[in-house]
């Protein structure tokens, strides 16, 4: 009944999950990805990206109790979702019936029938579902139909995928698990329709040949290090640039080459934030950078960040023994802030509570050095989730005031502090504080806040959870 109310956008995009095996946690990220590659996401407003109109659509199908929340970030948005096993079964079914995505597997769960059924089911449904073994078929004679794959690796079973004949293929993605499954590269870089790709590669080197897939939207890679070629700086429509980790950049001989259309770019290891690659990615919504060089300093011009107007959510991490004692400038855009690694001083922490947007604050690594931190009027006005993670702070010192939108406190590893700040029992839109179990100290005062809470403004939503070391 659910989903016979359904307007038919909603549905595709509900049909689509039928791609996901059962019980499989679904990235949300990922799937709204996929629904805009697959052009599932119809706009209302110009002034609204397609993934925000996705992460809206997603929002309604949980609402409709069509699809589980498995998890939820810091900001309270959907990390992860599955599909309950009766829904799914009906979900894969009607995607079948409806010819919006074939689950092949599901069809045809003998490996003999599929073999033989295969080249027939790819003739009559553009979208399919497959088992990288499906995939192992060099003499597939009506592939050229085939318009997205979306491929489950099988533990134990590594050969090099073939996808030589799918030449209309614009979306592959092969579902993120633990092995070392890979195309023939060449291969897939004559798919020059292909406007999504996500999988493993051979190694870590991209090739310059990646320059024919001028379609290209998203680009995710599963390996660390990766070291792209200065082509990527070729492909216009790119939106999304992702692996573990990826080498220094290279920058083109040319000036007025750019990407306009990046909205992400993550994890770039050793970034130089320089005037001119600021204005090569104009555009950037969420960056996520790591130094790793002993003595990383004033030479990547982190004090450009400020010119990336567009920048809402911003990673920072630092694997150095060197403290560079560096005070970075945000932009204002900011909504999310993580820093890992010694970053800041407490004292210095003013540059990040003025930031007008900020909700979600995350500290981890002994991220602001010193045993102090004292916060002013003004700072953190929209800030609903903050979460400290291994500090040496020693006393904290706030009002309410100072965090009035304050929704979620997490302090782990925090082993010095003698307590959370009295005033934080006045922060009436508090839901939850989280502690582990190694600072009594804390549990203490957390406790003490809860139940002030409760007598004070008659609030019992609130709660307070330990985490186990």
């Amino acid at each position: 009944m659910s989903y016979n109310h359904l307007p038919p956008h909603l549905r595709k995009c509900f049909l689509y999950m039928a791609a996901f095996p059962q019980d499989y946690d679904i990235h949300a990220s990922e799937l709204i990805k996929l629904w805009v590659a697959e052009g599932l996401i119809k706009q209302k407003s110009s002034s609204k990206s397609e993934e925000m109109a996705a992460e809206e659509y997603l929002e309604e199908l949980i609402k409709q109790s069509l699809v589980l929340t498995t998890s939820r970030k810091s900001d309270g948005k959907t990390k992860s979702c599955k599909l309950h096993s009766m829904v799914r079964d009906f979900c894969v079914r009607q995607a079948g019936q409806e010819k919006v995505l074939l689950s092949v597997t599901d069809y045809f769960p003998n490996l003999i029938l599929r073999r033989h059924f295969l080249p027939q089911v790819l003739q009559n449904h553009h979208r399919v579902s497959v088992s990288w073994h499906d995939l192992h078929l060099k003499d597939s004679t009506h592939s050229s139909c085939t318009a997205s794959i979306i491929c489950i690796p099988q533990r134990g079973y590594r050969p090099k995928g073939s996808v030589q004949n799918f030449t209309s293929l614009r979306v592959l993605h092969v579902l993120r698990r633990n092995d070392h499954s890979y195309w023939e590269l060449g291969q897939v870089f004559e798919l020059i329709y292909l406007t999504y790709l996500a999988s493993n590669i051979p190694d870590s080197i991209v090739p310059p040949a990646i320059a024919k897939l001028q379609n290209l939207q998203t680009l995710i890679i599963y390996r660390y290090y990766v070291r792209l070629p200065v082509e990527i700086w070729s492909l216009k429509q790119l939106r999304h640039l992702i692996a573990f980790s990826f080498q220094s950049l290279p920058l083109p001989k040319r000036a007025t080459l750019s990407l306009v259309n990046l909205q992400t770019l993550s994890m770039a290891t050793n970034f130089v934030c320089s005037e001119r690659m600021v204005k090569m990615i104009p555009n950037i919504k969420k960056l996520g950078i790591c130094y790793s060089e002993e003595k990383f300093g004033v030479g990547y011009h982190l004090d450009n960040l400020i010119q990336l107007l567009q920048l809402e959510k911003l990673k920072l991490e630092v694997h150095s023994s060197f403290v560079p004692r560096l005070n970075p400038i945000f932009p204002l855009s900011l909504k999310k802030l993580e820093l890992s690694g010694r970053w800041i001083s407490w004292r210095a922490m003013t540059i990040v509570g003025l930031l007008p947007n900020l909700q979600v604050l995350k500290l981890l690594n002994y991220a602001c050095y010193g045993k102090q931190w004292e916060t002013i009027e003004g700072e953190f006005r929209m800030l609903i989730h903050l979460f400290i993670d291994e500090s040496d702070l020693q006393c904290w010192r706030t009002k309410w005031t100072h965090f009035p939108s304050l929704q979620c406190l997490m302090l782990h590893r925090c082993p010095y502090l003698d307590g959370i700040p009295n005033d934080i029992a006045d922060i009436r839109t508090l839901k939850l504080i989280e502690i582990d179990d190694l600072n009594q100290s804390l549990l203490y005062s957390a406790k003490r806040i809860q139940k002030k809470q409760r007598e004070h403004w008659r609030n019992d939503d609130l709660k307070v959870m330990v985490k186990r070391s």
